[in-house]
């Protein structure tokens, strides 16, 4: 998979745990595939365009924001999720989180996009103020409650949709679900469905069929590892708790640019049972997971040339990579291509790459994610 190690701030390394168990998991939202010795870093990257830097709000003027609950939407069932705007203006732009991740990630971002128009976060049943859900937290059953909860929240019409990772899959699928509550696309690094059917002809092409065999294997057994080690993690949780070590083996890397009293709070969150139960819940029904009738869906869903339409859309991609193993090249073109074609699936998208930033950009270069928002509400309220 992407060897995107570096979650901490650009070109530090965190930690090593004394286990790789949870590697798999970079692709999804946080690159957990730890090296010892030097690493080799290649920044890769493009033009961002001609905007300016976004000019961003300190967390310490918003962090208390993100330590608490907001408006506390049911969305039936017995259950609530939680929103939270600022801002105001004629498009509402509405933020999903990476696996394991919640509205405070968004801390960076929210504000700066809210002195232009209306931004709102909010967090998946389990995760940050929502209650946990009794169901699978399929991708579908994830867009499904953010309809929900853009309906009986209040927010009324067509909304830009911002997914990072596990959220971008999330957003490109309510984009093909319900397209008449999306007027435009941002998708941060976004996890890919049938990314190896998608792309292992063309990477076969350029390094060969084993190599790409290879690295799809390693990947399917990554991915069942992860799995199994979340689940864990779960019923550890459950059982009593977890101890520092395996709290730290549990839960993100710690995302200093985000400030005390978040990363506080996160810790609190991060070690309760419902947290634990749908980080789980979230990898175990990914698009990643085996799952062919899941696969066949996702096919049906994204065929034809422009599946999209004329729907505004960018797709970020970090720039920041570990290339140090020999076999690595093939899984940074893996995921570089998937996005490149995810970008094709609207005849206005667009694919950037980011310079500086590692899987966890909104951390690491939230000005380039701001921008990329503007300039999608642009493109919705100025169309050609």
């Amino acid at each position: 998979m992407i060897r995107n190690d570096l979650d901490a701030a650009p070109h530090t390394v965190a930690p090593t745990p004394p286990t790789a168990a949870i590697a798999p998991m970079l692709r999804l939202h946080r690159a957990k595939r730890w090296t010892h010795g030097r690493l080799a870093l290649a920044t890769v990257w493009l033009a961002l365009g001609a905007a300016q830097a976004a000019d961003l709000v300190p967390v310490a003027q918003v962090e208390q924001d993100y330590v608490r609950p907001h408006a506390l939407v049911d969305v039936g069932d017995g259950r609530r999720m939680n929103l939270f705007c600022l801002g105001e203006g004629p498009t509402t732009v509405v933020f999903d989180s990476g696996l394991s991740d919640w509205s405070s990630t968004w801390a960076l971002i929210q504000p700066a996009v809210a002195r232009a128009t209306r931004a709102c976060t909010y967090d998946r049943p389990g995760m940050g103020y929502s209650d946990p859900s009794p169901l699978p937290r399929t991708p579908e059953a994830a867009v499904q409650d953010l309809s929900t909860l853009l309906k009986r929240g209040g927010i009324n019409g067509r909304v830009v949709l911002v997914g990072h990772s596990l959220g971008g899959f999330h957003a490109k699928l309510f984009a093909v679900t319900y397209p008449e509550q999306v007027a435009g696309l941002v998708l941060v690094d976004p996890a890919e469905e049938r990314l190896w059917d998608r792309v292992e002809s063309s990477l076969a092409r350029r390094f060969g069929a084993t190599p790409v065999r290879a690295a799809r294997a390693e990947d399917e057994r990554d991915i069942a590892a992860a799995i199994t080690h979340f689940a864990d993690c779960a019923q550890t949780t459950r059982a009593g708790g977890l101890t520092e070590q395996q709290y730290r083996r549990c839960t993100d890397p710690v995302r200093l640019p985000l400030g005390t009293a978040i990363l506080q709070e996160r810790r609190t969150l991060q070690q309760s049972v419902a947290y634990q139960e749908a980080q789980a819940s979230e990898i175990a029904h990914c698009m990643y997971a085996q799952n062919p009738a899941a696969d066949a869906r996702y096919r049906r869903l994204f065929a034809g040339r422009t599946p999209l339409g004329d729907l505004p859309l960018i797709v970020l991609t970090h720039g920041l990579y570990d290339l140090s193993e020999p076999d690595w090249e093939v899984h940074y073109w893996s995921w570089r291509k998937a996005h490149e074609l995810t970008a094709t699936l609207s005849r206005r998208g667009r694919h950037e790459m980011v310079a500086h930033a590692n899987h966890n950009m909104q951390v690491d270069r939230p000005d380039a994610i701001v921008d990329a928002v503007l300039k999608v509400v642009a493109m919705v309220e100025q169309p050609p």
